[in-house]
């Protein structure tokens, strides 16, 4: 009769550290992986500005932006942006497709992630500045005449 106390015993401890740890992975899921997900711009800016775990796919004329909400540090908000299609442009834009940055903006901030990119760090912003270095070297290629007679003026 005593042994079958333990074993009662015994079974009700290992039901309860059972149940801890699935309360645990739970509370687990929601602190570190669970994000709300966006439809509109308005619902992705009503959780920026709180900076609340949210993702969202702004479909733009030029491209499709996915932006992850990742959440606070150092006092701003930290954003990730990813382009998951170019629309517009040429092919060296292409590129850019399945790329991403963080950026990191002002507490209460309501403006698109890209829309500073000195604020961003990662691949999309070094190959984004890549893009413009090599318009404008090719721009002042095309345009070395006209650029000379104008600084020869200015002197």
């Amino acid at each position: 009769m005593d042994k079958i106390l333990i074993k009662r015993s015994d079974n009700w401890k290992a039901y309860l550290t059972i149940a801890v740890i699935i309360l645990a992975l739970i509370i687990g899921y929601f602190v570190f992986f669970f994000h709300y997900t966006c439809s509109d711009l308005s619902c992705f800016y009503s959780h920026q500005e709180k900076c609340v775990k949210t993702s969202f796919v702004n479909d733009k004329p030029d491209a499709t932006w996915e932006y992850l909400i990742k959440g606070e540090a150092d006092g701003e908000c930290v954003i990730n942006a990813k382009i998951l299609s170019i629309k517009q442009g040429d092919a060296d834009k292409q590129k850019l497709e399945g790329l991403d940055m963080d950026c990191s903006l002002p507490l209460g901030s309501i403006s698109a992630p890209e829309s500073d990119i000195s604020r961003c760090h990662g691949m999309l912003k070094e190959e984004m500045q890549n893009l413009i270095i090599q318009k404008l070297h090719a721009y002042i290629v095309d345009n070395v005449a006209q650029i000379s007679e104008e600084l020869e003026n200015l002197i």
